[in-house]
């Protein structure tokens, strides 16, 4: 059940497009919803996903200086 969770939770932040609210919202209910290995998990994808996306990798360093993504 747990990888569906996560899977769910990676598509919904690709769907968020160029969207600054839903990309944070949508990180943040990841990360209220998924066990500690799961969340290291994402923020690994998420540093992948947006490693060409420069502006979507600055709201990331934002919520990373939040400590909304530790574990």
């Amino acid at each position: 059940m747990g990888q569906i969770i996560y899977d769910l939770a990676k598509s919904s932040i690709m769907k968020t497009g160029n969207n600054k609210e839903l990309f944070i919202k949508e990180v943040i209910k990841a990360s209220k919803t998924l066990l500690p290995h799961e969340k290291d998990n994402l923020t690994n994808w998420l540093f992948f996903f947006t490693a060409d996306k420069p502006e979507r990798q600055k709201w990331l360093y934002e919520l990373l200086d939040k400590n909304i993504l530790v574990s």
